[in-house]
Formats: structure tokens, sequence, C-alpha cells
């Protein structure tokens, strides 16, 4: 059986922050309004660097745009953005990270919201992903969130995932930069950590973590 490799997403496997960009994305589209954006993405990313996100509103302000909006456009969407944001998100790091473990069973495991993270997921061709969870009915998003895939609720999911597949979290490996990983990083004792915010550094440190910098 293969080993199990977890990645977090953004700032992690990637560059940088996916749904910040995705939210200034939305913005050139027309869907939000500049004025609401500046004033409410600014808040947000603030809150979780410093490990304080309340993530329901942030998932909400994400998700409000797309009501309405059909699986199939949004997917159209979502592959705009990821081809136009190649550059400021993907780098060698990205890459060396799933070289690394190419023979291994690669799982995204982000609190992004589904979307975003399929659509990485299927861009690197890894094998599997989880993301926060929203509703869709009658094919349409209502723009409600079902299931946070944040902190202690990234850790339940991505256990419920070992638990399916008989992988045993103690055994993988699993790649973060954020302290809002904590419950997983405690979880997965081969946790590397990547150019780390404050608090992760000195918890990594204080736990012989490796820490990798991009």
């Amino acid at each position: 059986m293969k080993r199990l490799a977890i990645f977090d997403l953004d700032d992690s496997l990637l560059c940088g922050d996916s749904e910040f960009h995705w939210a200034k994305f939305t913005v050139a589209k027309g869907f939000i309004k500049k004025e609401v954006y500046l004033e409410k993405i600014k808040e947000f990313e603030k809150d979780y660097r410093a490990g304080n996100l309340n993530f329901d509103e942030y998932c909400s302000f994400l998700l409000n745009p797309l009501i309405g909006m059909s699986i199939e456009k949004l997917n159209i969407l979502v592959s705009d953005f990821i081809e136009s944001h190649k550059e400021k998100l993907i780098d060698t790091t990205t890459f060396e990270l799933l070289n690394k473990h190419k023979d291994d069973f690669r799982l995204i495991a982000s609190g992004s919201l589904d979307f975003i993270v399929e659509g990485y997921s299927k861009y690197f061709k890894v094998d599997s992903f989880i993301g926060s969870s929203y509703e869709i009915i009658d094919n349409k998003i209502t723009g409600r969130l079902k299931k946070a895939a944040f902190a202690s609720g990234k850790l339940e999911k991505v256990q419920e995932w070992c638990d399916r597949n008989n992988y045993n979290l103690e055994e993988s490996f699993f790649y973060t930069d954020s302290i809002n990983d904590l419950p997983l990083i405690k979880a997965c004792p081969n946790s590397i950590i990547i150019s780390p915010d404050k608090k992760l550094e000195k918890y990594a440190n204080e736990n012989n973590l490796l820490i990798l910098r991009r």
C-alpha cells in the first residue's frame, strides 16, 4: 500500500493564498463590488494570520456572489482562475513537494472551498482532495456552507477519509504553514512545516518538527 502524503493548499503547496486571490478574481469579474471587497478582505486576512478567523463568515463572503450559479459555470471560472494565476501561486517548491511524493498517495486537505481545492487537485493530478463543502440544490449554489475543513474540522474530515481508505495518520506525512492546522499536526507526527507563521514556527521548534523555507 502506498504511503499517504497530505498537503495543505494555501501558502503550503501553493506559494500564496488561493482564496484571497479568488476573491480578487471575482472582483475583476464583477461578482463583488471593489469597495466591499477591500473593506472585508483585509479584516479576514489579519484574523487568519492571527489564528482567529471567523471561518463561517469568511466562507459566506466568498459564496455569496456565487448564489444561483450552476456548477458547470463555476468549473469554467475555476479553470480560468487557475490558468490566470499560475505565476502568482505556483513555484518550484510546489513541484518539488509533489515530485518528492510522486510514488505516494497524494491528498490535498485544505480549508478552502471545495471547488478551489478540486480545481487544483485536477490541475496537479493528485489522487484525492478534501475541502470545505458547500450546499448545492438543483445543480446550483445556495451560498450555505455545509462542513468546514478548518482547524479541528480539517482533522475530522481527514480522519474520516483515512478511516474510509485504510490509512493511518500516524504513518502519514503532512505539509502545512499555518497554526490553524495544529490539530492535524498533533495527530500526524510526520508533519513538515513550510515557511510558517510565528506561532507555528515556535511550536515547530519546541517539538523538533522539520521546517522548510521557500
